[in-house]
């Protein structure tokens, strides 16, 4: 990644991660076909406001925790001391990992593919996993035209946005940020030797509205719910979500 590019993200996520506030965390990370994270040594990458890490340690697991952002290794420590969990936590990019070959049994993170080289990334979650481990990472998508159109058409083209608003639309994130796309999907991929699923648990279209314009919880419950009546009646719409979700295994017995 370019050392500009990453340098605008971390200012961008210092800032962004004060808005946390530190308290009690409950819930679990659920991982399809993984029952439970007791016992299993985890990875959170880029854990931001702290709380999936939390959630991962207080049902058992040895978490390891990371990010670029010194705000969000602050916030991610306060949260277990707070919520009285073991958590090692380090400042660190995500194409830098120092952590041993073979070391965890899960990786996991949220909305971070995204931002960063995936070529790169694949390959230390690759070498990271111990055999037969398991990645999984929720990440926005690039797969819905209508919504890659009028991305392209209020923002600009992807490589560095031109504008930040356009109208009554303001978007979110940072300036050099866009959804995972197809060739990104297939670089890891290929990187897992095929041992990649997709799932789109949520269908997110409507929804965006409230995250783009309206930005109330009353107005988002209701576009959610429309959000779910949508998918009910046309399930075929389920993989045109803005949300989804990777599941990649590296493979028993590959280096």
């Amino acid at each position: 990644m370019d050392q500009a590019i990453q340098e605008r993200e971390k200012q961008f996520y210092d800032e962004e991660w004060k808005k946390i506030t530190v308290r009690e965390i409950r819930g679990r990370v659920v991982i399809p076909q993984v029952p439970t994270l007791s016992g299993k040594r985890v990875l959170v990458c880029s854990c931001g406001t702290g709380i999936e890490a939390v959630q991962a340690a207080l049902e058992g697991a040895d978490v390891y925790a990371f990010d670029i952002s010194e705000t969000a290794v602050q916030n991610a420590r306060a949260m277990a001391e707070f919520n009285n969990v073991p958590m090692q936590v380090q400042a660190m990019d995500f194409h830098h990992l120092t952590y041993p070959d073979d070391f965890f049994d899960i990786v996991y993170g949220s909305a971070i593919l995204h931002h960063i080289d995936c070529d790169v990334v694949g390959r230390n979650i690759h070498r990271v996993l111990k055999p037969g481990g398991v990645a999984y990472f929720r990440e926005n998508s690039d797969r819905n035209p209508l919504l890659r159109w009028i991305r392209r058409l209020a923002f600009g083209k992807p490589g560095g946005y031109q504008r930040q608003r356009f109208l009554f639309f303001r978007r979110n994130g940072t300036t050099d940020e866009y959804p995972l796309t197809e060739e990104e999907v297939r670089t890891l991929r290929d990187i897992f030797h095929g041992n990649l699923q997709r799932y789109n648990q949520t269908f997110e279209f409507f929804y965006l509205l409230n995250a783009m314009i309206f930005k109330k919880r009353s107005v988002g419950r209701k576009l959610r719910a429309f959000d779910r009546f949508v998918v009910r009646v046309l399930p075929f719409l389920r993989r045109y979500s803005f949300q989804q979700e990777l599941w990649m295994q590296k493979p028993s017995g590959k280096p």
